[in-house]
């Protein structure tokens, strides 16, 4: 897997990382900021899946630019808005609006802490 991007990286001259929000095995996510609609909040996630076949690493990526155009086709209120799906050094990452709040992770942690249930 890459190099994380450092908070501060611009972009694709319109975005620029404020954070790294989670990791998992087909990309990283990252907390950014768009230039273009003053600084607004939203969510970077990039494509960078750990796969050496050349065969699996294509559909992949075909699964990735899927996962772009069915979000693009959704408006529901609790789906984070689609923004784009962008090239940026050599890197495929699509964009969504930031939706503030605690994690599902977290909540069920505080859930089970407590002995709750889902």
């Amino acid at each position: 897997m890459s190099t994380p991007w450092e908070p501060g990286t611009p972009l694709g001259a319109r975005y620029n990382v404020l954070r790294e929000l989670g990791e998992g095995g087909f990309g990283r996510t990252y907390l950014s900021e768009d230039l273009h609609r003053f600084k607004e909040l939203c969510v970077l996630k990039e494509f960078v899946p750990q796969i050496d076949d050349p065969g699996l690493l294509a559909k992949a990526q075909e699964l990735f630019e899927r996962e772009a155009k069915v979000l693009y086709q959704l408006e529901h209120s609790q789906i984070p808005k689609f923004r784009e799906l962008m090239r940026e050094g050599g890197q495929l990452f699509l964009v969504q609006d930031y939706v503030a709040g605690t994690t599902y992770r977290s909540l069920l942690k505080n859930r089970q802490d407590y002995g709750g249930h889902f």
